[in-house]
């Protein structure tokens, strides 16, 4: 990997949650070139993590779930944090994880199973990567002996994430990234809203005409992102952009030109005002089929 990137999603730990989360990765490896197989690896152990969330962490039940990726070219460092019941003791630690603690050890360089001091658990991987894995090819169990690490997860940007709800709530920096993962999610999230193939298509050019607007519009270097599905309905919210951006996009709907085809594509396009910066909010609904027609998205 030439480039690095800096993930962070927080979401329910609900089933779909899963997938939400290898739909994040592929986007991640997609953009900055990370080898298919690496890219089982990461998904396989981190899907593990997940899963131990959603059946453990909260006795059943939906619970907070926050997943972190910092990828560069030495390395992927990927964690994931619940804030549940913990395990006190090594008994409960093996009742827990079972066998997908085995799975993650061995598909990771390095595995890391922490008891946060504020609850939770919260389990981290690194993983050798791209040019990195010239070195490391071969010696994952040195790597794992000796200590030798890929960078330590970034703070910068996730401590500034924007301030919305939803669905999945994501941070990324680079700007550049926001696209191809806010493309993945809201797909992922539509198929299960039950949108027809037809408005379904549409998501596409959403995600790729908000992501060129962010990167010529974004405030930071960072930009955070959420998605709230309902049946027929998307809601996305994207910030902090500059101000007077938002603007430009309402009086480009206005316009006959319609200079950007996210007007055409929406039903609602608001801009909010949050301090010194600027939160877009866009809906798209279908209402082209209703919900268990043959060609609506989902089971």
């Amino acid at each position: 990997m030439e480039h690095s990137a800096t993930v962070r999603l927080e979401l329910d730990s609900r089933p779909e949650a899963v997938t939400l989360v290898r739909a994040t990765l592929s986007a991640i490896a997609r953009s900055l070139g990370l080898r298919g197989e690496v890219l089982n690896d990461v998904k396989t152990a981190v899907s593990e993590a997940c899963n131990n969330v959603v059946v453990h962490a909260y006795q059943g039940l939906p619970g907070p779930v926050r997943v972190e990726v910092d990828a560069a070219s030495e390395g992927m460092t990927v964690a994931v944090r619940d804030y549940g019941s913990g395990m006190q003791n090594p008994a409960a630690r093996e009742e827990r994880m079972g066998v997908g603690l085995a799975v993650i050890s061995a598909l990771a360089t390095r595995t890391e199973l922490l008891t946060p001091s504020d609850g939770g658990t919260e389990v981290r991987m690194w993983f050798a990567t791209a040019a990195s894995e010239m070195n490391l090819l071969g010696q994952r169990d040195d790597a794992r002996r000796d200590g030798q690490l890929p960078r330590e997860l970034s703070r910068e940007p996730v401590e500034r994430a924007l301030e919305i709800s939803g669905d999945v709530v994501v941070t990324v920096a680079p700007v550049a990234l926001m696209a191809p993962v806010l493309g993945r999610l809201a797909r992922a999230l539509a198929a299960g809203a039950r949108f027809s193939f037809d408005r379904f298509s549409d998501v596409y050019l959403v995600a790729d005409t908000i992501g060129a607007h962010a990167q010529r519009a974004a405030a930071t270097d960072y930009i955070s992102f959420s998605v709230r599905a309902a049946s027929k309905r998307l809601e996305l919210s994207i910030g902090p952009f500059a101000q007077g951006s938002g603007a430009q996009l309402q009086r480009r709907a206005a316009s006959k030109g319609h200079d950007s085809p996210l007007p055409l594509l929406a039903d609602e396009i608001n801009v909010q005002r949050a301090g010194e910066s600027e939160t877009l909010r866009v809906v798209l609904r279908d209402r082209g089929v209703v919900a268990g027609e043959s060609n609506a998205l989902g089971p």
